[in-house]
């Protein structure tokens, strides 16, 4: 009896070690059927989420397409008429479609057939069957709502090292009503973007890291790149004018031509004043004027009003020959704009609020496309601006101006620091050879 109890108990054990061990094993393989089910969803969404994406972009690429051919049409002398021609009918969708903000406008324009049932989307797949991943018709691939709009408040661009000036036509309905502009640039995007790259380097040769200051005036404060130094040009005339005129000045608040640029500094208030003298002074004085702009972390980091001057003539401005030439002279860091044509209403309202001014739309300069795409049930959204009219066509950047007579002599002027050091990813590199100024060999 005894020995018989002894088995049991050498039983029961071999129980619970086996039901132990299922309990483990089952734990583990739940563990792994969970993190497969996982990472496959993630790679579905990841997959869908691209290829809404591409749908959305080819609602972009067709949104162009139309627009060529809308403004083709116009070109040609053609208006708009429900029942005209081709050209005709384009125009008349077209217009009808931007009024409404229509999202079957480039459906309409450029006859894409559309899923009845579906919010009137365009398909984008380019096969019929499932056996091709992201592109078959199991994805129901399709952009559903693409919208147009061409009157835009304000005009909007990207300066980098590869592009570093934008030429931009003020062109509004009431351009001779236009008194100041709104000058915003470094945008927080930016800022993120730039600021883990942009280090300046600190006294010890060490990168400063996790410091979120800017720069101060003229000193390296320490921490993430500052928004970067704005050169703007003016160029204006009345619709008759002589090209002399866009040498000099008349008087102190008539001009065709100026330029300034706007010095970011670290300070308490991103919002500024810029008196419209001062595209006269820089043209009389025949040089560059710098103005120190207060900037500060933002959506934008640094804004200024800015008044612009009567013209040469002092007659009507010309819609035709109005441009805001912008660049960034150091070519970096990337660096968003936006410009915003206004005019200041008086009665002591202060110059420094955006209710102080009546707004104008910039008129056939940019158009913003809104497209919406879709995947099965997942949808992504882009907006993007495309330009109306060439900005850009080469621009010299800089000039010198010569009598050009006998005794007319050019001469470079070359300053090196005595004290030179290089740096490269933010490092001190070591020190580089001194060298001096020669007056002489630079003359030609």
């Amino acid at each position: 009896m005894k020995q018989l109890i002894q088995k049991t108990k050498r039983g029961g054990a071999s129980m619970f070690v086996v039901m132990f061990t299922i309990l483990i094993l089952s734990i583990i393989v739940l563990g792994f059927t969970n993190l497969i089910i996982s990472e496959a969803t993630k790679t579905s969404n990841t997959d869908l989420s691209q290829s809404a994406y591409d749908s959305a972009l080819a609602g972009v690429e067709d949104a162009k397409i139309a627009l060529l051919k809308y403004h083709s049409c116009l070109d040609q002398g053609y208006r708009a008429a429900a029942g005209g021609n081709t050209c005709e009918k384009l125009i008349y969708n077209m217009q009808e479609g931007i009024k409404k903000q229509d999202c079957s406008t480039v459906a309409k324009v450029l006859r894409r057939e559309s899923n009845e049932g579906t919010e009137n989307s365009v398909v984008v797949q380019e096969t019929s069957t499932s056996d091709k991943a992201g592109n078959n018709k199991d994805m129901m691939q399709a952009y559903t709502c693409v919208t147009i709009k061409e009157d835009l408040n304000d005009y909007r661009t990207t300066l980098d090292s590869s592009n570093r000036l934008r030429i931009i036509p003020i062109r509004s309905a009431d351009i001779d009503t236009v008194d100041h502009i709104l000058v915003q640039w470094y945008s927080s995007t930016n800022y993120v973007k730039n600021g883990s790259n942009h280090y300046c380097v600190g006294g010890d040769g060490n990168k400063i890291s996790g410091i979120d200051k800017m720069y101060s005036l003229g000193n390296c404060a320490g921490g993430r790149q500052a928004p970067t130094t704005l050169s703007a040009r003016l160029i204006q005339t009345d619709e008759q004018f002589d090209l002399s005129e866009l040498s000099v000045a008349s008087g102190s608040n008539n001009t065709d031509t100026g330029q300034i640029y706007l010095l970011p500094k670290s300070a308490g208030d991103n919002i500024n004043y810029i008196d419209s003298s001062k595209w006269g002074e820089s043209a009389n004085k025949g040089e560059n004027l710098p103005i120190e702009v207060n900037c500060k972390q933002g959506t934008w980091f640094c804004s200024a009003y800015i008044g612009l001057p009567g013209t040469f003539r002092g007659g009507k401005r010309s819609a035709a020959n109005t441009y805001l030439l912008v660049s960034i002279p150091y070519g970096s860091p990337e660096t968003d704009i936006s410009v915003e044509a206004l005019k200041y209403k008086g009665g002591g309202l202060s110059k420094t609020q955006k209710s102080s001014y009546s707004h104008y739309d910039f008129t056939g300069v940019q158009a913003r496309i809104d497209s919406t795409g879709r995947a099965n049930d997942l949808w992504r959204r882009v907006e993007t601006r495309v330009e109306l009219v060439d900005t850009y066509f080469a621009y010299p950047e800089f000039e010198i101006t010569m009598r050009g007579d006998e005794n007319s002599i050019l001469k470079k002027s070359f300053d090196v620091t005595f004290n030179c050091w290089s740096a490269e990813n933010g490092y001190r590199d070591g020190n580089c050879a001194n060298a001096a100024a020669d007056d002489g060999y630079a003359s030609f």
